[in-house]
């Protein structure tokens, strides 16, 4: 029994790791696509809630995004992994959860971001908040509910 727990314990974890990052890559992978633009540039943009807009005068500070919104993606994954305890249909229902998840997760970091690039008067043009809606939906909601999903029952 405590092996069987220990083995759920390790399957959530991986689960959860393996969510994240790949999360991160395919609405890093959307993003830079139709947006025209490097995943180097994506990073640097992570990197300047935390330093500013230093980061868009060098491309060194995209190693310091990259960790950052790696690091950001496996935090939103482990809280799906967390909900999906006290919320079974998070698990039975992965498709409609990741969707839903998405529009958490696209909230919340716009939010952020808004207050931190942007200030409270600005807000992201219609274009923009779309095209972070399918990526925070299909391609980071989405692959996280699914991963996590098939984890929790293996």
């Amino acid at each position: 029994m405590e092996r069987a727990i220990e083995r759920q314990n390790v399957n959530v974890v991986a689960s959860t790791v393996v969510a994240g990052l790949a999360g991160g890559v395919l609405i890093d992978a959307f993003l830079a696509v139709v947006n025209h633009m490097s995943p180097i540039t994506i990073w640097q943009f992570v990197a300047s809630a935390l330093v500013g807009g230093v980061a868009f005068t060098s491309t060194s500070y995209a190693a310091l995004g990259f960790v950052m919104h790696f690091a950001i993606s496996i935090a939103w994954a482990l809280v799906y992994a967390a909900a999906a305890g006290p919320l079974p249909a998070l698990v039975r229902r992965p498709v409609l959860g990741g969707l839903l998840y998405g529009v958490v997760v696209m909230a919340g970091m716009t939010m952020l971001l808004v207050l931190k690039h942007v200030g409270p008067a600005g807000a992201p043009d219609t274009l923009t908040l779309a095209k972070n809606l399918i990526a925070h939906t299909v391609f980071f909601g989405l692959p996280v509910a699914l991963t996590i999903s098939k984890g929790l029952r293996a």
